[in-house]
């Protein structure tokens, strides 16, 4: 009874529980939060280590997903994704773009590529092999008069009014301003294919509303992405203050 007694004192938590945990929770709480998890994790070991261990893998998968939640809408995260996201989405509108402004022979991207177009579909093009094979090579073909087009400048100018005015009204948040911003930006692009798909085209009409809605989603990008990286910018200052203000606030208690 004794030896059974010293083997339940000697269990520990899963370790790669507490790992986990150590990756998502702040380091200014974690060994507050590890010491109640593991508190009552020994408490339960006592009467049942296999369902100590089902507790604790439940309560860490409950607390990660608490902080990971939290952490993937911070400022830092939401900063970083608001860079490399939109900054990935013009490269391959580009892509697109030089494509349809190029492509003699569209079979070098598929056996179906020309079907596709013929339906508004260029980004179809991300399923081929061949395109992203040759992705910087057709990067590398590129003119500044392929990516020049008043309509498009138009139709963007209307989404940022748009979205200026969403702002204005609402006081969104970051999060909903980037939303509203990269869905208005995809807008025109499935105008143009729903479009195509209701109305009789040529061939050599559809490039034209296809290249519409994909330069107006390249126009979108980058003024979205500026105005929800200047609202990222407010809410770091603002959390910046709040946080010297608080700690104003103890060194003055503690005095």
């Amino acid at each position: 009874m004794q030896q059974q007694s010293n083997d339940i004192t000697h269990v520990t938590p899963p370790l790669l529980a507490n790992h986990l945990l150590s990756l998502l929770v702040p380091k200014r709480i974690f060994d507050n939060v590890i010491g109640d998890l593991e508190e009552e994790f020994h408490i339960l070991a006592k009467q049942n280590i296999k369902q100590a261990n089902k507790w604790y893998w439940q309560q860490t998968i409950q607390t990660s997903f608490v902080y990971l939640k939290h952490k993937a809408s911070s400022i830092e995260v939401l900063g970083r994704l608001n860079f490399y996201l939109p900054l990935a989405a013009f490269l391959i509108a580009s892509c697109l773009i030089i494509i349809l402004s190029t492509l003699e022979n569209p079979e070098l991207i598929s056996p179906t590529f020309w079907d596709e177009l013929l339906q508004g579909k260029v980004h179809m093009a991300l399923l081929s092999d061949n395109f992203w094979g040759n992705f910087w090579n057709i990067l590398s073909m590129a003119e500044w008069g392929m990516f020049v087009h008043l309509q498009s400048v138009i139709i963007a100018g209307l989404n940022m009014l748009l979205l200026i005015y969403l702002d204005k009204k609402q006081q969104a948040s970051a999060a909903k301003i980037a939303l509203w911003g990269y869905t208005l930006a995809f807008v025109p692009y499935v105008w143009s294919i729903l479009h195509i798909a209701n109305h009789s085209f040529v061939a050599q009409q559809i490039g034209p509303i296809i290249a519409t809605g994909v330069i107006s989603f390249l126009y979108t990008l980058l003024p979205v992405s500026y105005i929800v990286h200047r609202k990222l910018k407010r809410m770091q200052a603002a959390q910046n203050d709040y946080e010297k203000r608080q700690l104003q606030r103890e060194h003055d208690e503690a005095l």
